[in-house]
């Protein structure tokens, strides 16, 4: 029960304090409004190191909404910490003014043991997500039926409604016009292995709690371009024109452009980038090495 997750992690710090010098923190914006000041007071009673790592690329817009009281503790308590890991390069820029000391922790993933082998373009388009408008999946819809059936074009994912008024058609019905498209969910151990049948990830998202998709991540993992939008801090992990393409957001018209950019002349480019950005960057095994030498540096003083 999802309730009872902080005192679970209060009762693990209570029961191993006495053996550690850091408290890590890894949570969302719930575990930072309340988590977050407890677990200062243990490390500074304790004289532990105290890090924090939020999730998500949203850490600045839900804090920004605290009420004055909880504004107060979170300055007190959080951005006192010894290091706050966030996830993309405008948190740090936001922070930095702040006089805390930061790093980034980027979105992360394991390499896969088998590559994709396949390098040949064949248009096999995917979107792997959450089903709801902010995903922009009515363009990849809309996109699909301009395209034709030249074009595989798959999604992938919970539907999650959400419309502004009843009005709008649901896309349980969409999909029932559009057959062969929605393909349902998947479960984790399936994702690369379905990944890996297709040739490009298409996100174009507008999404307001974008931080680094995961799921670029893991199609980069794969050599998989990308096709995504010019969206909050998306920019800062795609190469536009090298490990995918960036368009406008709410733009069918550009996402449909986008799609007939590649072809069998370029795509073996765009997929080599895509590798190589991943293994210097986004693999589980530099990620943390480079959190771990973070965590070292706090003990050099």
């Amino acid at each position: 029960m999802k309730i009872l997750n902080p005192l679970i992690v209060l009762l693990k710090v209570i029961l191993n304090v006495f053996k550690a010098d850091v408290i890590f923190l890894n949570c969302s914006d719930k575990g930072i409004k309340f988590l977050s000041p407890i677990l200062f007071l243990f490390a500074k009673i304790f004289r532990l190191k105290f890090v924090v790592r939020p999730f998500g690329g949203d850490f600045k817009d839900y804090t920004e909404r605290f009420g004055k009281i909880q504004e107060w503790v979170f300055n007190k308590t959080t951005l006192h910490a010894d290091l706050l890991f966030l996830q993309t390069k405008k948190l740090i820029q936001a922070f930095e003014t702040k006089n805390i000391k930061t790093s980034q922790l980027p979105t992360s993933r394991d390499t896969p043991l088998e590559k994709r082998g396949d390098r040949d373009f064949k248009k096999r388009f995917i979107y792997l997500g959450f089903v709801n408008k902010s995903k922009g999946i009515n363009h990849i819809l809309e996109a699909a039926k301009q395209l034709g059936a030249e074009y595989t074009i798959h999604i992938y994912g919970p539907i999650r409604e959400n419309y502004e008024s009843f009005h709008e058609q649901q896309f349980y019905e969409k999909f029932e016009e559009q057959k062969g498209i929605y393909q349902g969910v998947l479960q984790k151990e399936k994702v690369i292995g379905t990944l890996r049948k297709y040739d490009v990830l298409m996100l174009p998202t507008f999404y307001q709690g974008e931080g680094y998709p995961g799921v670029i991540i893991e199609a980069y993992s794969l050599g998989l371009p990308v096709i995504t939008t010019k969206w909050k801090a998306i920019p800062e992990i795609v190469e536009d024109g090298k490990t995918g393409l960036l368009i406008e957001p709410r733009s069918t018209e550009a996402l449909v452009e986008a799609m007939q950019a590649f072809d069998k002349n370029n795509y073996p480019m765009f997929a080599q980038n895509a590798q190589k950005h991943f293994e210097q960057t986004f693999s589980t095994k530099r990620v943390a090495s480079n959190a771990i030498a973070a965590v070292k540096e706090l003990f050099l003083k």
